[in-house]
């Protein structure tokens, strides 16, 4: 199991989303702890921000595994 560390700028975006996305985006995020047992992440290479990608409805969510 993973702990999940936000980075500042998240919070502030996750404030401009509707409620409905905000509770969708929010549960994806909490499935990440069961990484790497989801089926909608993809490795990204040679990505400059992010090492992996979660996708959920129309917003993608970029982590990175330490």
């Amino acid at each position: 199991m993973f702990k999940l560390i936000y980075a500042k700028s998240v919070t502030k975006d996750l404030r401009k989303l509707s409620r409905h996305n905000l509770l969708r985006i929010k549960e994806g995020i909490e499935e990440l702890k069961n990484f790497p047992d989801i089926s909608q992440i993809r490795h990204l290479n040679n990505h400059p921000l992010a090492d992996y990608r979660l996708r959920i409805g129309n917003y993608r969510v970029l982590f990175n595994v330490n």
